[in-house]
């Protein structure tokens, strides 16, 4: 059988696109998003591996060629360092853990217990032996003269489109523009597409989908970046300068319910804090989150994250005192303007007059106070 040409070029096509995520993993300031995003890039990257030797070891043609060539332990001997103690490798059974196998499991269990620097740590060590085992299955092709050129292409746009998919996601966390999430939407419908298309073996179907989706989500990036541009440091600081005086707000009203005799703890705790104290400790951090931010994505997160708790906490605490007051014959509080970075509409970051339904500070060129609708 006669070597490809293509087999080294497809395969390391592959291990770059494993590698694209971790740009970024390096962005990110924050430990625990750092964790997070290097724990996934290293299942992924374990995924894609196991994807690919599925496909080998469905390719009859492509095992009888590794085995005439005396590889077949080769084979599976780095396969046996993804897989855990049990898995079937070929006619063999995997008597331990793989190494890649145990960092990962170590990443995810050191994630879970937020021991985010050992986490990091173990998802590196998983992530560059996966990519080994990659590049070695890339020589065993070859060496074993194994056309490859359409199982890796199939390889490649099927971690294209993960990765496109994902993509998608991420931008739909942060965004609420219509416009932009009717794009996002398309370009699923067209990862949809791509992938029936690939599963369909329309390879170049897929692969035209899959051009026409990426070019959607690059106009949301670049929409992205132009809201950047005035998303500037003074802004930032501005709407941060806005959540601190929330910050004080907070304390004032939860003083006022426990002079109403409201147990402010036992009700933060329906919300997932332990107490007061965690509460507000909770809101400093996530100022300091999104003041750490360089990265634009993560600091729209990060502001979003804070409009969101403030207009929740907010919302839910007028709730509570209304309730408790229905009860003891008090008169109910209310609420006007409540949401933080807004006036009107349901973008992000709106100061003033700003246009409605807008987002992230892009636009808004009147004066008035961020949410700052009094509570009585």
């Amino acid at each position: 059988m006669k070597k490809s040409k293509t087999a080294i070029l497809m395969i390391l096509v592959t291990i770059i696109a494993l590698a694209a995520p971790v740009s970024a993993y390096v962005s990110t300031q924050n430990i625990d998003r750092k964790a997070e995003r290097m724990v996934d890039i290293a299942d992924q990257a374990l995924e894609t591996v196991m994807d690919l030797v599925a496909t080998i070891e469905a390719d009859n043609d492509a095992m009888q060629a590794i085995a005439d060539a005396d590889l077949e332990a080769d084979f599976y001997g780095n396969v046996s360092l993804c897989v855990e103690a049990g898995t079937e490798l070929g006619d063999d059974t995997a008597t331990d853990d793989g190494e890649g196998w145990t960092y990962l499991q170590t990443a995810n269990a050191s994630l879970l217990a937020e021991e985010y620097e050992y986490a990091i740590d173990n998802a590196t060590e998983a992530l560059t032996i996966f990519r080994d085992v990659l590049t070695s299955i890339n020589v065993i092709l070859v060496d074993a003269g194994v056309e490859t050129e359409q199982t890796l292409d199939t390889e490649v746009i099927q971690e294209a489109i993960d990765r496109s998919t994902a993509r998608i996601l991420e931008l739909e966390a942060l965004i609420k523009d219509e416009e932009m999430l009717e794009k996002l939407s398309d370009a699923s419908d067209l990862l949809t597409a791509a992938q029936e298309a690939l599963d369909a073996g329309e390879t170049q179907e897929a692969q035209d989908n899959l051009r026409d989706a990426n070019a959607l989500i690059s106009e949301v990036c670049q929409d992205l970046k132009e809201i950047a541009q005035e998303l500037n440091p003074s802004r930032v600081q501005n709407y941060l300068n806005d959540a601190c005086q929330y910050q004080e707000r907070f304390k004032e009203r939860f003083g006022h319910a426990w002079d109403e005799e409201i147990d402010v703890d036992t009700f933060l705790q329906r919300y997932g804090y332990e107490n007061e104290e965690d509460f507000m400790n909770r809101f400093q951090e996530m100022l300091e989150n999104a003041q750490d931010a360089e990265d634009i994505e993560d600091t729209i997160q990060c502001l979003n994250e804070i409009g969101n708790m403030i207009r929740g906490m907010d919302e839910s605490l007028t709730q509570e005192v209304n309730n408790h007051r229905a009860h003891h014959g008090g008169q109910e509080e209310t609420t006007s303007g409540s949401g933080y970075g807004q006036e009107s509409g349901s973008g992000y970051g709106q100061e003033g007059s700003g246009n409605s339904g807008s987002q992230y500070g892009s636009s808004g060129s009147g004066s008035g106070n961020m949410g700052s609708g009094s509570n009585n």
